[in-house]
This record gives C-alpha cells, sequence and structure tokens, in this order.
C-alpha cells in the first residue's frame, strides 16, 4: 500500500507552500488507495509550541487532509532515535566530534536539553556520510537527480545538547511510519543525498522521492509575508473556501488540459504525479480571488447565509430576520472576494441611522439632491411595494417630471440608503430594504443635506 506523510515542524504558522505539499501527498495516496499520514516534526524544543500546533492541525483537519491514523509527535520519540543513533555508532558509521567554538556559535546554549546515555559533555555525534559512489535519485518530478560524493559531510545526528537532528529523525520515523513515498518541496533536496545514505546504514528501504518546485509571487521571488498573507489560518479566517483554496493550490503547478474547476472528487480521479510541473509555480493573489469569488456565487444563499452570520456576529450585527439576511446577500453576493469582505460590505444593512460623509460623494450638487429626495419620497411613499418594477416605474418618472436621466438621479438615491456611490440597482436596493427602512434613510439624507 502507498503511504505518504506530511511533517510541518510547529515553529510557526503553516504557509500556503506547505498545504500543496499536504494537498499533493494526500492526493497521491488516496487517488490509489493509500494512506495519508500526519507527523509533527517538533524536535525543535525552543521554538515550538503549542499554539502553532493546535493552528496546523485544525486547518489542516478544516481542509480536508485528515491523517489515516493517530498524529505522530517526534518530541515523544526520543527514546527510539537514541537506540538508532547507538546502532549507528556500534556499526562504526557514527562517531563523536568534539564541538568547535567560533564566532557563530560562541553564543550557542550547549546545556543539556535532553538527558540521555548518548550525551557527552561538548560533543556532538556525527554520521560518517560514505563518500564512494554518487547517488542517482529517481525523483517523481524531477527525474533522474545525480549527486556527486564530493559534496557530501559528515552532518550532526546528535546535537551536544542531546536533541537529535532533523536529518535523522525524519529518516528513522520514515521507515517506521512505513512511508512508501515522500512528496516535499524541492529545498528540501539538499537532503535527500544525506537521507538516503542514512536509509542505508540503518538498513531500511529507501522511499521513493518526489520534490515539488517553490511557490513564487508575482514579482517571481519566493513567496513570503511581502506579497502578503501565506498562512493558511488567514485565508480561512477570511472566509476564502475550502473549495477554492483546495481548487486554487491544486493548480499552482499542476493541470489538467484547460480545465478551471474541479470537485474533490474529479481531482482524486484525474491526480497524477507526472503533471506537476518542474519549474515553480507563481501565487497569484488575483486568482485566488477570482476563484473564490466562483465559489461563493454558485452556492446556495442558504448555505452562504449560515457561513457569513459568525462574520457578523464579529461585527456586532445581530441577525433577526434570516429572510432580510438571504436577500440582502442575493443581492451583492458577487461583489466581493471572501465571506469577512462581503459581511464588511453589507453593514449598514442593519443600521437604524448611517453615517453619511460627503467627501464619498465629491461632485454632489445639494441644491439638485434636495428636490430629487422630494421627489423620490413622494413617489416611494405612495408606492405599495409589491414588486421591484413598481418601484422602477417611480424613478423613472422623476427622471420625466424633472427631465433628468438616471444617471443625475441615481447616485443621489444610492448613497441616501447606503451612504455609498456603488451599490445594487435601486428597485433591488429599496424592495430589499422595505418601504420602512426605504423611507426612512431617504428623509434622514434629505434631512443631512437640509442642515448642512
Amino acid at each position: 500500500m502507498i503511504k505518504t506523510r506530511f511533517a510541518p515542524s510547529p515553529t510557526g504558522w503553516l504557509h500556503i507552500g506547505g498545504v500543496r505539499t499536504a494537498l499533493f501527498s494526500w492526493l497521491f495516496a488516496k487517488s490509489q488507495n493509500g494512506e495519508f499520514l500526519v507527523r509533527i516534526d517538533d524536535t525543535d524544543t525552543t521554538r515550538s509550541t503549542q499554539q502553532y500546533c493546535d493552528a496546523i492541525i485544525s486547518a489542516l483537519n478544516s481542509l480536508g487532509l485528515n491523517s489515516d491514523q493517530d498524529l505522530i509527535y517526534q518530541s515523544k520519540r526520543f527514546d527510539v532515535y537514541i537506540d538508532r543513533i547507538e546502532s549507528l555508532l556500534e556499526k562504526g558509521v557514527a562517531y563523536y566530534d568534539k564541538v568547535e567554538i567560533t564566532d557563530k556559535t560562541k553564543d550557542t546554549n550547549l546545556e543539556i536539553q535532553y538527558e540521555n546515555r548518548l550525551n557527552k559533555p561538548g560533543n556532538v555525534i556525527r554520521f560518517k556520510n560514505p563518500r564512494d559512489k554518487k547517488i542517482v535519485l529517481k525523483d517523481m518530478v524531477h527525474n533522474d537527480i545525480t549527486f556527486d560524493p564530493k559534496t557530501f559531510h559528515d552532518v550532526v545526528i546528535l546535537r551536544s545538547n542531546g536533541i537529535p537532528t532533523y536529518n535523522l529523525t525524519s529518516v528513522v520515523d520514515d521507515a517506521d511510519m512505513g512511508i512508501t513515498h515522500i512528496i516535499r518541496g524541492d529545498d528540501h533536496l539538499s537532503n535527500t543525498a544525506i537521507q538516503i545514505n542514512l536509509f542505508n546504514s540503518l538498513d531500511y528501504e529507501v522511499p521513493v522521492f518526489g520534490h515539488l518546485p517553490m511557490i513564487h509571487g508575482v514579482d517571481g521571488k519566493r513567496l513570503s509575508k511581502r506579497h502578503g498573507a501565506v498562512d493558511i489560518n488567514s485565508f480561512l479566517d477570511d472566509g476564502y473556501l475550502v473549495e477554492a483554496l483546495i481548487n486554487y493550490l491544486v493548480k499552482t503547478g499542476w493541470s489538467h488540459g484547460d480545465d478551471e474547476f474541479f470537485t474533490r472528487r474529479q481531482l482524486l480521479e484525474m491526480f497524477t504525479i507526472d503533471k506537476v510541473t518542474k519549474s515553480s509555480a507563481i501565487f497569484d493573489y488575483d486568482k485566488l480571488n477570482w476563484l473564490n469569488q466562483h465559489y461563493i456565487k454558485n452556492k446556495n444563499i442558504e448555505d452562504i447565509a449560515d457561513m457569513i452570520l459568525p462574520y457578523l456576529a464579529d461585527l456586532k450585527v445581530d441577525v433577526t430576520d434570516r429572510v432580510y439576511l438571504e436577500k440582502i446577500l442575493s443581492l451583492g453576493i458577487d461583489r466581493d472576494y471572501n465571506l469577512k469582505d462581503i459581511a464588511n460590505g453589507m453593514t449598514h444593512y442593519f443600521m437604524d441611522e448611517l453615517t453619511y460623509d460627503l467627501t464619498n460623494f465629491p461632485k454632489i450638487n445639494t441644491d439638485l439632491s434636495k428636490a430629487i429626495l422630494s421627489n423620490v419620497l413622494t413617489k416611494i411613499e405612495a408606492n405599495k411595494f409589491s414588486d421591484k418594477e413598481q418601484i422602477s416605474e417611480d424613478i423613472k418618472q422623476v427622471c420625466a417630471d424633472m427631465s433628468l436621466k438616471f444617471k443625475d438621479i441615481g447616485p443621489v438615491v444610492r448613497f441616501a440608503l447606503t451612504a455609498k456611490l456603488k451599490a445594487p440597482s435601486i428597485d433591488e436596493l429599496c424592495f430589499t430594504l422595505g418601504k420602512i427602512r426605504t423611507l426612512k434613510r431617504l428623509k434622514d439624507f434629505r434631512t443631512f443635506i437640509i442642515n448642512l
């Protein structure tokens, strides 16, 4: 059975690039009826935190990238690593080496952090990296990659503070977990030859490797905070839909013809590792926004209402009329890119009093606006609000009465009803707000102008 794993380190938030690695590992395994496992690489006891760990696990679960077995924590397996290091010492392929104090290491804390039988004050244990032959890696993404043994060096596998190092712990755990295929970022390529030699020295079967090209920003540089949000939780918190995130991330480095949209089931049927590109992927925020907007627009209004409620609650908006909420959503669901922005953009629908700021309406003609509002109010007060068409006819009649074009009247009415110039069509807006709210806002804005 194929087994893949994702092994994040809880020393920071889960990077969007890490999520793509987890996704490709998950797809590769599950598309072939295999298993996907999650391991928490928390050997860095000084930087790993429970907060980061919880956030990583929560994000993976939210995205549906759940581990098929119980999570493994490296911090609970130190005794296992010590046993393996001892076996390497006994085979003569590991040795003690005195710590050299240099300008870079002079301030390093050498105190023991993990007490174990192999500790020797002022010494590390190094792996004697074989240099007798080159290593040819048959990488699933990059094909054959050759490592020259001249570049190999004897790596530390046990620090002077008693903590085992990444290369050793990763190899031991991958073997113990039965991992058959390791899919990870190509920033790990420099570790691969060392790890293959460790697999062989420990008499383990070497897994198949696949190294994914890194994700870059649109400027071609490695994706980082300077490009915007890179933590997956920030996208989830802002209301990017799981379907959109999965769809977008799988498209950064993999394709299936010209297809843009995929369900999870389709991805499991279509995904093959040979279609992963060998070049760096570009993370385009505009493309993600477009894709998320697509998924939002194509969801049922009832589902969007369920999802938007927590965001409105955060904004202290108390929704007592579910029907009214769904009517509002049907007006402007395609105007924003994520649920958080949609919620922020609709708070004014629930306000008893709007705040009018004419700096947002710089070209207003106040005298003409008073006359327009008076005429509109007369028509709206007589309107029975039985359908939108009656409201539309009223606005047309105002234009005729005043010998004005809609472009002269529309902005005034929209601003009165929303305190914004950009808003849905007036007939839909009035019909959604209802007659009482519509009249109050028209009167409030007219009073505001009169009192200028």
